[in-house]
C-alpha cells in the first residue's frame, strides 16, 4: 500500500490538511535549470509513478531536491561534488540557519516546530560540509533538504559515511552523489502530525574516473546498521533509479566501498607498487656494493 493511501487510513492520527496529498502541484522549479548536479544532466527517476504525487522539483546553490508535500520532506537530495569544491568548503564555518522553504505552498512547507521536542535530528541530505560558498551553505538548512532523523544514524554512521564521500572525491576528482529517504513498512511515524519519518536513508555515488557504482543503505534507526548494495538493488527497496544514465554492470554489481575514511587509508598503506619496490631494492644493492667496495679499499 503506498504511503498516501496509509496515511488517509490514519486520518484519527494526521491532520486533514494532509488530505490534499494526492492534488498535483505545480513544481516550484525545474531540474533543466540545475542540471549541473545530476550525472550527464539527468535526474533520477521514480520506477512507481505514485512516489511522484504532490512533489516539487528544487533547484539550489549547489545541490537539487525532489520533494514531497506528502510526507513534508525531500525524498532526495543530489549534488555533483569536486575536489576543489570540498577544498573551499572547507575555509566556511559552519552557521546554522535552518529555515523553512519559502517556495513551496504553506500546506507543503516543513516548519521548525514540527522537528521540536521530537527526539529526531533535522538531518541533511545534502552535507552543509560540501557547501563551499555562504549562499551553499544557508541552502543547505532549508527544511527542504532536512529529514527527521534518528540522532545516532545522524551523527556517527551518516557522518562517516558523508566522510567518506567526500575522501573519494578528493582522491578522485569528482563523484555523483544522490542522498535520499525511504517510506516503507505498515507503520508511519508522524511528527507533529505533519511530518513523515524515514524508515530507511540511502547514499548512492557515482565515481566517473574508475566507473564505480553502488548505494550505502540503512535503517533510520539507533542500530548503527549499514549495507554496501547495487543501484539495480536500490532501485528494488527504493523505487529510484538513482543514475538513469548507467546500466548494465555499473547498476548490477555490489562495489568495495568503505564504511570509514580509515579504512580507505589503511588499505592504501598496505598496497605496494611492484615497480617502486623494485627501485628501492636496487638503490640499497648499489648502496651496500659502494660500503663494500669502501671498506676493502
Amino acid at each position: 500500500m503506498n504511503l498516501c493511501a496509509k496515511l488517509k487510513l490514519k486520518q484519527s492520527v494526521i491532520a486533514s490538511g494532509l488530505w490534499v496529498c494526492c492534488l498535483p502541484f505545480a513544481h516550484a522549479t525545474n531540474f533543466a535549470d540545475c542540471s549541473e548536479h545530476f550525472y550527464q544532466a539527468l535526474a533520477p527517476e521514480y520506477i512507481e509513478p505514485k512516489l511522484n504525487i504532490d512533489s516539487a522539483e528544487l533547484c539550489f546553490n549547489g545541490f537539487a531536491t525532489y520533494y514531497s508535500g506528502l510526507t513534508r520532506t525531500p525524498l532526495w537530495a543530489a549534488e555533483h561534488l569536486t575536489r576543489e569544491r570540498l577544498y573551499q568548503a572547507e575555509q566556511i564555518p559552519r552557521d546554522d540557519s535552518f529555515h523553512s522553504e519559502s517556495r513551496l505552498p504553506s500546506r507543503m512547507q516543513a516548519e521548525l516546530a514540527d522537528y521540536k521536542g521530537s527526539g529526531f535530528d533535522r538531518g541533511h541530505l545534502a552535507p552543509n560540509a560540501d557547501m563551499a560558498t555562504l549562499a551553499q551553505q544557508y541552502d543547505s538548512f532549508s527544511l527542504a533538504n532536512i529529514i527527521p532523523q534518528s540522532p545516532d544514524n545522524n551523527r556517527y554512521i551518516w557522518r562517516n559515511l558523508e566522510s567518506v564521500v567526500r575522501y573519494l572525491t578528493k582522491q578522485h576528482g569528482e563523484v555523483y552523489v544522490l542522498t535520499g529517504a525511504v517510506f516503507i513498512g505498515d507503520e508511519v511515524v508522524v511528527l507533529n502530525e505533519r511530518v513523515i519519518v524515514p524508515t530507511h536513508v540511502f547514499k548512492a555515488i557515482y565515481i566517473p574516473s574508475t566507473g564505480e557504482a553502488g548505494a550505502y543503505y540503512a535503517p533510520n534507526d539507533d542500530t548503527e546498521r549499514v549495507e554496501v548494495i547495487s543501484l539495480d538493488e536500490l532501485a528494488l527497496r527504493s523505487g529510484v533509479d538513482a543514475f538513469p544514465a548507467l546500466a548494465g554492470e555499473q547498476t548490477a554489481t555490489v562495489p568495495n566501498f568503505a564504511f570509514r575514511v580509515s579504512d580507505i587509508v589503511d588499505n592504501s598503506s598496505n598496497d605496494s607498487d611492484p615497480a617502486q619496490e623494485s627501485i628501492w631494492i636496487a638503490i640499497i644493492i648499489v648502496i651496500i656494493e659502494w660500503l663494500a667496495n669502501w671498506l676493502r679499499s
